[in-house]
């Protein structure tokens, strides 16, 4: 169940003084011209606590009905007796539960705040398609599927004027030596600009496509120093996306899991410019992808087994992240991590650096983690690493490989719900 509030930040009161100029429609002719101003009673869009008032009156008015806020995070509710999850962003409710319970949910909604209400389900009465946050959700004989806000594709394809173009297979590719000089050359003024809005736009999309993370990532290490290269990378993921506009994530049916898996993995000094690595990761719940991320390195590592086990530990980090939410939710889970080095996994199993000296003392707290049960750490075979997409430009082949085991799959045509692009 998806719930909209309607004027949402008008709904709570403002906790400090703030002035504002009357418009002419609010002055009467004995007003003093030189002093049209009022006190805030309620919050007003564009102040700065307006959003963090409204999230009060959430809290007061959910905890009162017997929701208890997440510890992991303070967005997320969960009514115990009911099993309701509900999640808050701004003004939109999302709510999985029973129907039942979800009309319960909604008519306390309806006494405090003007609420528009889309339920989504195998019911005749229920729509088969909705939208959160622009996102869309669909639910199907399989399950379900959620799908990104195609607009961001259709934008970068017509601002980057591919609309012609012949598309590639691949979202990005290796840099090449010869051009690194080239590459280096800045991009100057309106075209600068115009980069790191494009380069915003594809990290916006990103969050929601595996497949392009990586080339992603690499497109907005350059949004500080725009240069010749970065916009070519641009346009090799504008002509990606000409023949891969629409992509969709699966949740088919599965029985309930009670363990989460995650996947990780590192390429090496993989930057040609500054030798630092990327770490990709992967947490999925059975064959369901939860969360995904392509990140480079903070400092330079001196071997592949430091690179492994930086990335082993985001991932470690990560899976424990979600295992807290989940406890939020009433469920308790174990985690495992899979990794396809056993340097990695030997460091992450003993105690102390070893002979792996150089390698910072901080990375080791995971070794605490495995040893208490919280978190265990395996060894999978490089082929069957899906996280391998998230650290390098793969080839198509594999592209194909990975998203498969994710649950990724591209899509012709168009959502009827999702929003279009205006001309």
């Amino acid at each position: 169940m998806i719930n909209d509030v309607a004027r949402a930040f008008f709904e709570a009161p403002a906790h400090r003084d703030i002035c504002v100029e009357l418009p002419p429609e609010c002055r009467t002719e004995t007003d003093d011209e030189e002093d049209n101003v009022a006190i805030l009673m309620k919050s007003l869009y564009g102040t700065r606590d307006a959003a963090q008032n409204f999230q009060k009156e959430v809290r007061k008015l959910m905890t009162s009905i017997g929701f208890e806020a997440g510890g992991y995070n303070a967005c997320t509710y969960y009514h115990r007796k009911r099993n309701l999850v509900s999640m808050v962003h701004g003004d939109d409710f999302a709510t999985t539960g029973e129907e039942e319970d979800a009309k319960w949910l909604e008519s306390r909604l309806k006494e405090r705040f003007e609420i528009k209400t889309h339920p989504i389900g195998k019911k005749e009465h229920m729509s088969q398609e909705g939208k959160v946050l622009n996102r869309v959700l669909r639910r199907t004989e399989e399950g379900w599927e959620y799908e990104a806000d195609p607009r961001h594709a259709e934008l970068l394809i017509k601002s980057l004027n591919l609309d012609e173009a012949k598309p590639v297979s691949t979202a990005g590719e290796d840099e090449k030596e010869w051009k690194l000089e080239e590459d280096a050359e800045a991009l100057e003024g309106r075209q600068a600009t115009e980069y790191r809005g494009l380069a915003a736009r594809a990290n916006y999309l990103a969050a929601d496509r595996p497949d392009m993370q990586y080339a992603v990532k690499e497109i907005c290490r350059g949004m500080a120093n725009p240069t010749r290269g970065g916009w070519r990378k641009l346009k090799r993921l504008g002509r990606y996306l000409v023949g891969r506009p629409r992509a969709i994530l699966r949740y088919d049916w599965q029985k309930e899991q009670k363990k989460f898996t995650g996947y990780s993995d590192s390429d090496w000094a993989g930057c040609k410019r500054t030798a630092k690595s990327t770490s990709g990761g992967i947490i999925a719940r059975g064959w369901h992808m939860i969360k995904c991320w392509s990140s480079t390195q903070k400092s330079i590592t001196l071997s592949s087994a430091e690179a492994e086990l930086v990335a082993a530990v985001k991932t470690c980090t990560e899976l424990i992240g979600v295992t807290q939410l989940m406890a939020d939710w009433g469920k308790e889970m174990e985690g495992e991590v899979f990794a396809d080095s056993s340097a990695a996994i030997g460091v992450v199993h003993r105690k102390g650096n070893g002979k792996l000296r150089h390698v910072r003392v901080g990375f080791l707290w995971i070794q605490e983690k495995v040893e208490d049960g919280e978190v265990d750490v395996k060894k999978i075979l490089g082929d069957d690493n899906p996280a391998d997409l998230l650290t390098k430009n793969v080839p198509a082949a594999k592209v194909e490989t990975s998203i498969e085991l994710i649950g990724q799959e591209y899509k012709e045509g168009r959502a009827e719900v999702s929003v279009k692009l205006k001309t």
